[in-house]
This record gives structure tokens, C-alpha cells and sequence, in this order.
């Protein structure tokens, strides 16, 4: 089967187009395979219903990005918006509960207006890393501690709406390159839960608990370059 035939059996599973698609989980291999370039591989009307379907998912999931393998779909593309930063994240569902606008300062929080992005390439720069609770909307009801770099170079083919794209080059900092480095790496195959701080899996639930990292370092048994943070700190350089 093709990537046309398969984008289009996975859009035909609804019931109407207003639907979101079906996101899968841990185990299914498309979240395991590396996608495939997806320029050039979709006519632009079936690309566009195909990141209309991936926003509404995302969306209503909610989350704060969709990558194609997520569902399903072994293709190089991702959508990615953060419409309301600080909002809490009651059912774990990978938007962290932040809840006070000093955290969102903390982790450089900042609204991310709708970006479809295609066959994007990220290079990290610097040497400052953050740590911070992530979850994935296929690994649904967990998170744990992932350091990210805090800045990177994108370079992409971005979808606009009228179905025309061009080319970006651009840096981003704090929270919005979380994101585009959770969302590239379901490119490549990989979960947010294979680059944790050991021992800081938990469900969803319990990261209230845990918002200052240093109470998680002691109650979880963190170690590494962590448990060197001083109070208060989620930035290593």
C-alpha cells in the first residue's frame, strides 16, 4: 500500500470529517519506524484534509502537537500549537501543568500559533539543557523528566493554508523547542520515555507532586546531572 492509499484508509475510518483520527500507542510499529520524506508524496487536497484531521485530533486530544506516526502514518510531517500556554493539564495528556505564570516564565513558555511543518530538520545549539515533565499522547497517562536542549536551528518546508509552502530557518528557545524536539523525534522513531531521567516515570497524576524537580530527585531517587541542580534550577549548562 502507498502513502496515498494508506493516508486515505486512515482518513476513511471516520465517520465524518469533523472527527478526530485515532492516535496509537506505545507498540505499534509506525511509532517505532523512521517516516518517510513527505514532499511531494500527497496531492495538496489530500494533504490538506490530512492536516485538517491531524489539527482537529490534536486539538481535542488536547495536546500541543501531532506528528503523522502518531497516527499511523509513517510520513515525515507534524502539526504543532500551543493556543493557551500555562494550561493545566488535568488528564495527562503530555501539556504539562504549569498553573503559575512565574513556571511558564521558568520554562519560557510561549504561545505557538499553528505550524504544519514537513520533513523538518532540527540542530541543537548551545550547551544548556532543560529538564521538565513531558508526556506523549501515545503513551497516554504517563509522563517523566526529559532534558531538552533549550535552543535549536529548525530548518523546514512549512504547509500554509491555501496549500502553498515554503521554506524556514529559524531559532527557537524555551518551551516551543520542547515541542519541536518531542514532534521531530517521532520522525526518527523515537518516544519522549526513551531520553528520561531514569526512575521518573510516573502517571500523570502524581507530577503535581513533584512540580519543584528537587522534591523529585528526593522522593524518586533521581540521580546524575539532576540531582546537581540547585533549588529551584531546571536549566544544567
Amino acid at each position: 500500500m502507498d502513502t496515498s492509499e494508506l493516508t486515505r484508509k486512515i482518513l476513511d475510518r471516520r465517520a465524518k470529517r469533523t472527527d478526530p483520527l485515532r492516535i496509537v500507542q506505545a507498540g505499534h510499529p509506525a511509532l517505532r519506524r523512521r517516516a518517510v520524506a513527505a514532499r511531494g508524496k500527497l496531492e495538496t487536497e489530500l494533504l490538506l484534509e490530512l492536516v485538517d484531521a491531524m489539527t482537529i485530533t490534536m486539538r481535542e486530544a488536547p495536546g500541543v502537537g501531532l506528528a503523522a506516526p502518531q497516527i499511523g502514518l509513517p510520513l515525515s510531517l507534524y502539526v504543532a500549537e500551543d493556543r493557551v500556554a500555562g494550561a493545566p493539564d488535568e488528564d495527562g495528556d503530555g501539556v504539562e501543568d504549569l498553573g503559575r505564570e512565574e513556571e511558564d516564565d521558568l520554562l519560557e513558555r510561549r504561545p505557538l500559533p499553528l505550524r504544519v511543518l514537513l520533513d523538518p530538520q532540527i540542530e541543537l545549539l548551545g550547551t544548556e539543557r532543560v529538564y521538565a515533565w513531558e508526556g506523549c499522547l501515545s503513551v497516554s497517562g504517563w509522563q517523566s523528566i526529559v532534558p531538552r536542549a533549550r535552543r535549536l536551528r529548525l530548518r523546514a518546508t512549512e504547509l500554509l493554508g491555501d496549500g502553498a509552502v515554503r521554506e524556514v530557518d529559524e531559532e527557537h528557545k524555551g518551551w516551543t523547542a520542547r515541542i519541536l524536539q518531542h514532534e521531530t523525534g517521532h520522525l526518527d522513531g523515537t518516544l519522549c520515555h526513551d531520553l528520561m531521567v531514569p526512575r521518573s516515570l510516573v502517571e500523570a497524576g502524581y507530577t503535581v507532586h513533584y512540580a519543584d524537580l528537587g522534591e523529585a530527585v528526593r522522593l524518586l531517587g533521581l540521580r546524575g546531572e539532576i540531582a546537581e541542580l540547585g533549588p529551584g534550577e531546571i536549566i544544567a549548562r
